[in-house]
């Protein structure tokens, strides 16, 4: 079963048995947007020019959630990069449900109703299927120990692992979280792929970490404020 760059991302950072996800909202939000950009660059849709983000291929795919990064890019007169994370993480919510519908469909999440105080309604996505995610750790932790190559879309994998700090969760059977995490960085900038899906993924990948900083920063100052 083959899974798009957004799957195995929430996979990944969802909880197998509670449902919930495990690294808070803004890590979180911008961690879809950076998918959905990573995820376009794969497919050749689009490439990152400095600031500038240009949309090679204005198809629509498959994914509900992919499009909406495409409608992104087309509705901005000159589209950034900047601007663009910005307005995909304020859309999470959306590339969220989008994204655990497809995997619902998929009879790899199920979706459990729940009420807080017996008032309140939210929701848990607890996983059914574990196969699909193990496959995906398994093939991550083979990169790692270098047992095995890396192609461009786990390198687009790791790279989000970085930039959202869900390395703990992605290689929870591991002890030394900061060796791994010294080897992801390594492994993302030492592989040789084509360069415009290079540049695409630094650039993407540093924006995502940027945006998450001064997210954090604000959030801080409102809270001490």
């Amino acid at each position: 079963m083959k899974l798009n760059l957004l799957e195995e991302y929430l996979l990944l950072a969802l909880d197998d048995e509670k449902g919930k996800f495990v690294i808070d909202s803004t890590r979180l939000h911008f961690g879809f947007a950076g998918a959905v950009l990573l995820e376009l660059a794969l497919r050749g849709k689009i490439q990152v020019e400095g600031e500038k983000l240009i949309l090679e291929d204005r198809s629509y795919e498959p994914e509900m959630s992919v499009n909406k990064m495409i409608d992104v890019i087309r509705e901005q007169d000159s589209p950034t990069l900047k601007k663009s994370i910005q307005i995909l993480a304020r859309k999470s919510a959306e590339i969220k449900n989008d994204t655990l519908q497809r995997l619902i469909h998929k009879g790899i999440l199920k979706k459990e109703e729940h009420k807080l105080l017996w008032i309140i309604p939210y929701d848990k996505y607890p996983t059914s299927n574990l196969t699909p995610e193990n496959k995906v750790r398994k093939r991550l932790d083979d990169v790692i120990s270098e047992h095995s190559p890396v192609d461009p879309h786990d390198l687009m994998l790791l790279s989000l692992i970085d930039a959202t700090d869900l390395t703990k969760e992605a290689f929870r059977d591991k002890d030394d979280y900061k060796a791994i995490k010294k080897k992801i960085q390594e492994v993302t900038k030492d592989i040789k792929v084509s360069q415009v899906i290079n540049k695409s993924i630094r650039e993407i990948q540093a924006a995502i970490m940027i945006a998450i900083t001064a997210s954090i920063i604000v959030t801080s100052v409102a809270t001490n404020n």
